[in-house]
């Protein structure tokens, strides 16, 4: 079986939201949990000491969580583009403008799942709506199974993420 996965690609915006959250994570985060071991090992009998056991966990928490978007740092291409003409399709790093089937407009943006944030408008490619989006052209009209009924989407513009 083939084990090739295709590298990681995210946005410079969501590149720097994460090398944001690992300094917070390093430099206010972490120096608060070992406050914590240390005034919970001061504090008499570490073998039945609850808040060292939660300061514990929370540290190897902390570290898991260190390890996940260092290597997300390491391992991701940031998405660039070649000059400022438009996409001729969709694929990760767009952002899509549709006319849905019930006359609302709608944006995407076309993302890696890591980065996907559906509040903010940023859906994954493997999403059913980024799924059924990906590879399209202006003009296309795709459909999507919604869990009520089938929507219809009528891709109005293309345009690459910044």
């Amino acid at each position: 079986m083939n084990n090739h996965h295709r590298p990681t690609q995210i946005s410079a915006e969501f590149k720097a939201e994460l090398e944001k959250d690992l300094e917070h994570l390093r430099n206010d985060v972490r120096p608060a949990i070992a406050e914590r071991l240390k005034s919970a090992r001061e504090g008499g009998d570490i073998t039945d000491n609850a808040a060292f056991e939660q300061a514990k966990e929370d540290l190897a928490r902390l570290m898991g969580r260190v390890a996940e978007i260092e290597q997300t740092l390491r391992e991701a291409t940031v998405i660039h583009h070649n000059g400022n003409g438009k996409p001729r399709k969709v694929e990760i790093g767009t952002i899509v403008s549709v006319s849905r089937d019930d006359g609302r407009d709608c944006t995407y943006k076309i993302v890696e799942s890591l980065e996907a944030s559906p509040s903010d408008g940023k859906i994954s490619d493997r999403s059913p709506i980024g799924h059924a989006l990906v590879g399209h052209k202006r003009g296309d009209k795709v459909s999507v199974d919604a869990p009520a009924r089938t929507v219809s989407y009528t891709i109005l513009d293309i345009q690459f993420i910044h």
